[in-house]
């Protein structure tokens, strides 16, 4: 991976007055020298002896050789993550960071080889951001010395990053372009030849990749021996690929030798030693060799994991034995899954319990590798990565549930659909709970907003100068560089957040999901919740209500559903009706009618006089369900009015996850304040295309939307508010006012970025301002803190994005939701100005009215298809409004009933009471 000792060079010594230096100088340039001998050698016991003593020495004074001092911090952190012991590495990495800067100053190159390590071990982690930050920041640094021998390290681990996203080619082109940079003569040829050879192996060319893998053993053979522990990195590298392409006779005794270079080099406890013995349970595996799969996944185990010894294979280490990390996650995984393959070969439920056993221990060290990701992008790739964890655990479980008919493995499933989704959301949103009511003082949450207010804002300068034609790269450097200070400053923040604060430590890392029982509690006796957790094979829904609760396994074609569900999206998403056709209607009736059976299909008892609430997955929270078809269209007669829209009989809502909107939900009523409604329209009037910096927005422009303004007028009249309308309808104005309304209305035009959805974009009107260009991204309105109730998004495509396996649709409603607002009324495509504006008239009307959001909405749409033409009448025009979270009404009718009937009561008391008195003096008189 490129993790080097500092080469030997002249130390810069200076002249000592006192002996005493004189003598630990030299005594530490000895003990450094004996240290680093052994650590080439791969003598790593004396080596780490060696270096223990230089330390000892360092603490008993000041010495004069301030980079012997140096070398040695980096040297010692080197060793300790060849050793596998990464957290100490990383210790001696950051006193070597701080005693460089104290003594050389922030921009020394020696920081270069401190950061190109410490991404090493960032990058082992796949925390992937993280570790690219910090190659980014040593190349800054490296490219200022010229020549520097730490350009071939950085190039190559840059590789390693773009390997891992899946870039072949990109990852490819950076390690060819390492193995031309000549002048470094420290650099182990032999790793990049492995990695341009994992490469070409990934990109289909076995012929070169073939070539490279022998030429790295060859490399290493030359120049280290045979037994040099590199050896076995290669031999290892190269039985996979003869796995790879089928040369089976070829697999085990590549893979003897690999485990006997890291077994004399490492010993039995060694993440290397883990990870070969890994690969022997994988090859057992696929000879259906289970029994010995497991042996080899278990000794994997013992070997990785320090403190756990056990040979038996139906014991896990326990949560606290285990350092979490992908590499002993992705022990657990293969062990889980050859255990449930060995139950269809016993048929013993113990092998298929403990199977479920192993995976819940995977997922808790998922949650914990997670939470310890500081950044958004590591935590989505997670989500990505392990969503089939997730999906073999439930499919796991809800077998056991069918076979011992015990609740508690339904509950189980239902805990992992709810893990699945939106994790790393909950993770976000349990730090801002934590940070409320962890004790960490307002000044300091202050602190940290700005500090990663100031990040968004670098990072969006990077990501917009990189989709230039001709990006500026000095500006993209100096940027980077002052990005690598700001996260540096933000991760110790929340080290001392974690240290000096308990309770938010504790609240932080409380993964727990809301358990059936409170869920229960929590709905109404009209609620009907169902949640969906798709795989490859199967369709699963726990169908849940005040009641009741059962889970369901549909078998599915997986291409097939998602077929239907694409098929629908296109006919609903279109705005050109030239191609209106009658095999245009008979397309999506016959999708809309065949997802109804797959999802709803079966219920209609249970479905008569219910509120439905839903928790999507996958694909399907790209649609609508309320224009679902219940019974089967007329494919003669096209006619989207009176068609069966399950809209037609029940409200419905979305939620990300049961346990994100319903552990802790809101039930005020009325508004907080006399300031209601904030609603803004922009103005789009001879608006630059240089903002339409996305493909999506180039194809639909910023047209003007008189009509947004017609809607926010009415709702004005009905609610009334404060609008932002026009040449003020900013996007200073709204930062400014957003935080101090119940409702937030915004009504405008949407840049959606799908290749980085954390930069899509709501476009306020457009003004000369030098602080704020107009433009509001995700990225930007996860770092706000909102109070309102409700927003209303009447924009184009806030409920759409990219989807993200494991996560959801990475929308701009999710940023509201994130920044505190409980209730959001989205839109999943491209919004017609005139309907939009008489829908969300007709909305509002039936929200003064008491009613609930989902059910004010549901109105809204029923009352619009009454009055809606042919054409109008079509699904593209009302039904890409849906409501997601919090559904309870903004006013209570029947409070407002009964508060005006007790105080009419008591009016016409005290009139009763003044026509007595008046009658009364009459009759004295």
């Amino acid at each position: 991976m490129g993790g080097k000792a500092i080469p030997n060079g002249k130390s810069e010594q200076k002249t000592a007055n006192i002996s005493t230096k004189i003598n630990l100088d030299s005594l530490l340039q000895v003990q450094f020298n004996r240290a680093v001998n052994f650590l080439q050698k791969g003598e790593f016991e004396y080596s780490v002896q060696s270096f223990g003593n230089a330390i000892q020495t360092i603490k008993r004074g000041e010495i004069s050789d301030k980079y012997l001092v140096y070398r040695t911090y980096v040297n010692f952190g080197v060793l300790m993550n060849r050793l596998g012991d990464a957290k100490k590495a990383l210790s001696y990495y950051d006193i070597a960071e701080i005693y460089t800067i104290r003594e050389f100053g922030n921009d020394s190159e020696k920081l270069t080889p401190i950061y190109v390590n410490k991404g090493n071990i960032y990058n082992n982690y796949d925390d992937l951001i993280k570790s690219r930050t910090y190659y980014e920041k040593a190349l800054f640094l490296a490219q200022s010395e010229e020549n520097s021998i730490w350009l071939s390290f950085i190039y190559q681990n840059l590789g390693v990053i773009f390997y891992k996203k899946g870039s072949y080619s990109e990852s490819l082109q950076y390690y060819l372009r390492t193995i031309k940079l000549k002048h470094n003569k420290s650099l182990n040829s032999s790793i990049i030849y492995t990695n341009i050879a994992n490469c070409y192996k990934q990109l289909g060319n076995y012929l070169e990749a073939d070539k490279y893998y022998q030429k790295s053993i060859v490399e290493v053979k030359d120049q280290k021996g045979d037994n040099n522990y590199l050896l076995g990195d290669h031999y290892l590298n190269y039985a996979v690929f003869q796995d790879k392409i089928g040369n089976e006779e070829k697999v085990l005794p590549y893979l003897n030798l690999s485990y006997d270079i890291y077994l004399n080099n490492f010993g039995k406890k060694h993440p290397d030693t883990a990870h070969c013995l890994k690969n022997f349970g994988d090859y057992y595996f696929k000879k259906d060799d289970y029994l010995n799969a497991l042996n080899y996944y278990q000794n994997a185990l013992i070997s990785g994991v320090e403190k756990f010894n056990n040979p038996t294979v139906y014991i896990n280490p326990e949560m606290g034995q285990i350092d979490p990390q992908l590499s002993i996650l992705e022990i657990l995984k293969p062990k889980a899954i050859t255990l449930r393959f060995l139950y269809n070969k016993t048929h013993s439920i113990p092998d298929l319990d403990f199977s479920l056993q192993t995976y819940d221990l995977c997922l808790d060290i998922i949650d914990k590798i997670r939470i310890a990701y500081q950044d958004e992008e590591s935590k989505f790739a997670l989500s990505k990565n392990e969503k089939d964890t997730y999906s073999e655990a439930i499919e796991i479980a809800v077998k056991l549930y069918q076979l011992t008919k015990n609740s508690k493995y339904k509950e189980k499933a239902f805990r992992y659909a709810e893990r699945s989704k939106s994790s790393s959301l909950m993770a976000s949103l349990n730090d801002v709970t934590a940070k409320n009511f962890g004790g960490i003082p307002l000044d300091l949450q202050e602190q940290e907003t700005n500090v990663k207010l100031a990040i968004a804002k670098y990072r969006e300068l990077v990501h917009n100068e990189r989709k230039m034609q001709s990006p500026n790269r000095d500006s993209i450097s100096n940027w980077q560089n002052v990005l690598f200070n700001l996260d540096e400053e933000y991760n110790q923040m929340v080290l001392r957040f974690e240290k000096e604060y308990p309770k938010y430590y504790s609240l932080k890392y409380d993964t727990k999901t809301i358990s059936i029982e409170e869920l229960q509690s929590k709905l109404s006796d009209t609620d009907l919740l169902i949640e969906y957790s798709i795989s490859d094979t199967a369709l699963f829904s726990f169908v849940i209500t005040k009641e009741s609760f059962e889970v369901e396994r549909q078998v599915i074609v997986k291409d097939s559903f998602d077929y239907h569900l694409e098929e629908m999206r296109n006919c609903l998403k279109t705005n050109d009706f030239t191609e209106n056709s009658l095999d245009y209607y008979q397309r999506y009736t016959k999708s809309a009618h065949e997802l109804y059976q797959n999802l709803l299909g079966g219920k209609d008892s249970l479905l008569k006089d219910k509120k439905l609430l839903i928790v999507p997955d996958d694909k399907m929270a790209y649609i609508p369900f309320g224009v679902l078809l219940k019974e089967k269209a007329d494919s003669n007669n096209m006619n989207y009015r009176n068609l069966d829209y399950l809209i037609r009989s029940n409200s419905i809502t979305y939620h990300n996850s049961a346990t994100l909107d319903f552990k802790q939900q809101t039930g005020n009523y009325g508004f907080s304040s006399s300031r209601s409604i904030l609603a803004f329209a922009p103005s789009y009037e001879g608006i630059s295309d240089s903002i339409l910096i996305t493909e999506r927005a180039y194809h639909n422009k910023l047209y003007p939307l008189p009509g947004a303004k017609e809607e926010v007028n009415n709702i004005s009249e009905i609610i009334p508010g404060n609008l932002f309308v026009d040449e003020v309808a900013t996007e200073a104005n709204f930062k400014e006012n957003a935080s101090q309304y119940d409702v937030l209305h915004l009504a405008m035009h949407t840049i959606i970025d799908d290749q980085n959805p954390m930069y899509s974009k709501l476009v306020f009107t457009q003004n000369s301002d030098t602080v704020q260009d107009g433009l509001l991204n995700t990225q930007e309105i996860y770092n706000m803190n909102f109070k309102a109730r409700m927003v209303v998004l009447s924009a184009c495509n806030t409920g759409d994005g990219k989807l993200l396996k494991g996560e959801g649709v990475m929308s701009l409603a999710r940023g509201f939701f994130y920044a505190g607002c409980p209730s959001i009324v989205m839109t999943l495509w491209t919004v017609e100005d005139k309907t939009g504006s008489n829908l969300m008239s007709y909305f509002y009307n039936y929200l003064a009215k008491g009613l609930k959001k989902d059910e004010a909405l549901r109105q809204a749409k029923l009352e619009y298809l009454t009055t809606a033409d042919a054409l109008k009448s079509h699904p593209y025009f009302w039904s890409g409004y849906v409501t997601l979270g919090d559904v309870e009404p903004l006013f209570d009718e029947g409070a407002m009933i009964k508060l005006y009937s007790i105080i009419f009561l008591v009016l016409g008391l005290i009139f009763f009471l003044l026509f007595k008195v008046i009658k009364k003096r009459k009759q004295n008189k």
